[in-house]
């Protein structure tokens, strides 16, 4: 898989989402990250993302950010979404994953909003920015090796399976599980109550994101009533859409980029300074080209989709930040290794990027690449 980075980028993609600030959600967004979350990164690092931090999230308009004006949403275009996804990890990545999860839902209800369907009494409270929901779909990835399985009971379904990971435990309401009905290969996405007295949940001994309050859950004969799935997906049609999401570099990648080209330029060393003003241009032509790719690609669903390209940027740029994030390291000499240095945390941070939303193809690509470097 190869890429090129040369002058013809069409940066029109990445100059919206710089634009973005001036809408004042985005605004506000940036000042708290930078003046608020910054502040106490390493702290939430330690004892992970509070229900003050959901507090704040829901008083700025972050938990129904994209719902439409009627529930007092901001309809935020995608420009903007990202660019508040950048500022916020930037800010902190721990609160940026716990936050994240919650985006897919408002986005389901927003949908259904917008095309008139009944989007019932949760979907209400979600497009109001009343909760917080979590994201439990990542071993949706493994089936049929490994996954959580739906089977039809009287009046609704029956979850069994554990899921590996699951950001914002303890201070999420509900659950949107992805679970699978074998026997149709039909992915449903079922909610799902985080007090339901028939899950069980247990902590993860995580190295990085260890703010995140990720858990291990574990469904035990869940019971969900039909009204509670609110969406069927062939499998087929889940692996290709999941697909973008594998291949594509986030704005929460750019955004700890530029934490870290930050703190390189606030070092007040000269060879640190040098290592982030060499890298600068390259994260803005990496940003560019990945969300051009993303835009060409959803402008024509039926048209090129840039899978390979986009994967190849990716392998490329989560390369580039480990780069980043070790020449940060090295400018703390030795304090750069303690628990208490932001240089730490974004390593982990980097480390965390590295195996986020992998599937087998993506994981196949990374490894080639570092293989590769080897006769380089």
């Amino acid at each position: 898989m190869t890429f090129t980075l040369d002058e013809s980028i069409d940066a029109s993609s990445a100059n919206r989402v710089d634009a973005a600030d001036e809408h004042p959600l985005v605004a506000q967004v940036r000042d708290f990250a930078y003046d608020t979350l910054a502040t106490r990164a390493l702290q939430t690092d330690r004892e992970g993302v509070t229900t003050d931090t959901v507090e704040e999230l829901r008083r700025l308009g972050l938990l129904n950010h994209l719902a439409p004006a009627r529930f007092g949403g901001a309809e935020l275009d995608k420009a903007a979404e990202r660019r508040v996804h950048e500022h916020l990890a930037y800010g902190d990545f721990n609160t940026w994953l716990a936050w994240a999860q919650h985006t897919g839902l408002i986005v389901h209800f927003t949908t259904l909003a917008n095309t008139g369907k009944p989007i019932g009494e949760v979907g209400e409270r979600v497009l109001h920015g009343e909760i917080l929901s979590g994201t439990a779909i990542s071993d949706a990835r493994h089936y049929p090796t490994r996954y959580v399985r739906a089977d039809p009971a009287d009046g609704g379904w029956t979850i069994t399976g554990t899921v590996s990971w699951v950001s914002g435990w303890g201070i999420n309401t509900l659950l949107s599980v992805a679970a699978i009905d074998p026997t149709t290969e039909t992915q449903l996405l079922a909610l799902i109550p985080a007090d339901d007295k028939r899950l069980r949940a247990e902590p993860l001994g995580l190295v990085a994101a260890t703010g995140s309050r990720t858990w291990r859950v574990t469904f035990e004969g869940t019971f969900v009533a039909e009204s509670n799935i609110i969406k069927r997906t062939p499998r087929s049609e889940w692996n290709h859409r999941d697909q973008n999401i594998v291949s594509d570099v986030r704005p929460q990648v750019f955004g700890v980029a530029r934490a870290i080209l930050g703190e390189l330029h606030a070092s007040g060393t000269d060879a640190a300074v040098a290592v982030a003003q060499a890298w600068e241009p390259q994260f803005a032509r990496y940003r560019a080209l990945a969300y051009s790719l993303t835009d060409r690609a959803e402008s024509d669903p039926k048209g090129l989709q840039y899978f390979e390209d986009r994967l190849a940027l990716k392998v490329e740029v989560l390369r580039s930040l480990h780069e980043i994030a070790r020449a940060l390291t090295i400018s703390r000499a030795g304090s750069g290794i303690l628990d208490t240095n932001t240089a730490a945390l974004h390593a982990r941070s980097a480390q965390f990027l590295q195996v986020q939303s992998q599937n087998e193809h993506s994981r196949a690509a990374q490894l080639a690449h570092i293989a590769a470097a080897a006769h380089h």
